[in-house]
């Protein structure tokens, strides 16, 4: 499965494009809502997460337009998750209204993005299931990364 992670920030970008290689996705990168569209509209992914704070062309509105380039034009449907630093009611329902199928708050946690991809994108796959348990175990503990003895 085919994530494009929209991030402007690059530690964010290598950050999250490691936690959704670690949940067995391939991703590739746009650095805003610009990059996005002709991203999606060059080859669509199997799905998004969406950073909602960007320059040039923010989240939400990238978001509003995806749907709109869907409904109108035929892009390929996918899912959008989106990932904000800001979590009150009135933020995520303005994610949702723009379009957006989750929402993830950050600073993410590798469990919680799973559970949420998981929630959206749905698996149909056991082995994701157990690899996303072990996860949540693993950070839990504090062991993620390491070998369990």
């Amino acid at each position: 499965m085919d994530f494009l992670i929209v991030e402007d920030d690059p530690v964010m970008q290598q950050l999250i494009g490691g936690m959704l290689q670690r949940l067995g996705y391939a991703v590739r990168v746009a650095e805003d809502g610009f990059a996005a569209l002709a991203a999606c509209a060059k080859r669509p992914p199997n799905a998004v997460l969406m950073d909602v704070q960007m320059p040039r062309m923010d989240g939400l509105t990238a978001t509003r337009e995806l749907r709109r380039l869907q409904r109108e034009e035929g892009l390929a449907r996918f899912p959008i998750i989106v990932a904000s630093a800001f979590y009150s009611p009135a933020d995520r329902a303005a994610c949702f209204e723009a379009g957006a199928d989750g929402f993830v708050t950050k600073p993410l946690m590798l469990a919680k993005l799973g559970a949420e991809i998981y929630r959206v994108v749905g698996r149909a796959e056991s082995d994701r299931a157990s690899t996303l348990r072990r996860w949540e175990r693993e950070e839990s503990t504090g062991t993620i990364g390491r070998q369990a003895a």
